[in-house]
This record gives C-alpha cells, structure tokens and sequence, in this order.
C-alpha cells in the first residue's frame, strides 16, 4: 500500500519543505547559481513537481509548469521512492543504477546539487511530525 493515496498530501509537504529550505541564503543561492528546471514525474499516486532555478528565486510548482519550458533534468519515480528519499532513506545514486529512478537530461549537474539539500530531509520529517503524519516516517533500519 503506497504511503500517500492523495498527491496533493505529497505536493504540500514538498512545497513546506522548499518553502523553509530557501530560508537559508547558501542553499538558495547555489540553487539559483545551477540554474536549473527540474521536473520530477510521479507514479503510484500520479504526479509532478517542478523546480525552477532559473530566475533571481527558486520557484516550486507542483502539477504542472504554468509554461511550455523543457526540463534541464527529468527524474521519474514512484511517489513512495520519492517520499523515501526526502525522509532521507534512500541512496539516489543506487537507485538511479538499479532503474528504480529513471533520469533524463543534466543528471550529473543535478546531482551536485545533492550536498546542499541534505538539510531538506530534517525539514520534511519535521514537516510529516507536525502535521500529525509521523506514521509515514521512514527510519533507517537497525541492524541486529
């Protein structure tokens, strides 16, 4: 059963968490300095998101882009993929290997990006708490 039935539950965490991660100066300059257009393409609920570097703010735009551009970047997933990785349990690049994300366009350029987000992760799991959804935390596993 996939975490999320509604997207739009999954649309505004994400836009909560960009929301409170371009507070941070360094993130959102290096951010506007890619100036990328990022789509992601959602499955299982269906969905996209896109974000948008390239003009003096980042933008969000969750379903779709309200113009025509192309993407620098497009990465599709199963939402709950997408929702592992924010909750931040998943090796993006192991997944892009093994196909359980597609990626086409500027990847590599996307993926210097990865460092600068890392404090999104404490964002959308504080996010899912304070929304009363912490039963869709996921934690890393404790070894035995």
């Amino acid at each position: 059963m996939p975490y999320f039935d509604d997207v739009q539950v999954f649309y505004d965490l994400l836009v909560g968490t960009f929301d409170d991660l371009m507070k941070d100066d360094a993130i959102r300059q290096k951010a506007l300095d890619s100036n990328l257009l990022v789509k992601f393409v959602y499955r299982n609920p269906v969905g996209e998101f896109w974000i948008d570097c390239r003009g003096d703010e980042v933008k969000v735009f969750p379903g779709q882009l309200p113009d025509d551009a192309s993407p620098d970047a497009t990465l599709s997933m199963e939402l709950d993929t997408a929702h592992a990785f924010w909750c931040g349990q998943l090796n993006l690049l192991g997944a892009l290997s093994s196909g359980e994300i597609e990626a086409d366009g500027s990847v590599p350029k996307l993926l210097k990006m990865l460092p600068v987000i890392k404090p999104a992760y404490a964002i959308y799991t504080g996010l899912l708490e304070s929304k009363g959804l912490d039963d869709l935390i996921i934690e890393e596993e404790e070894e035995d």
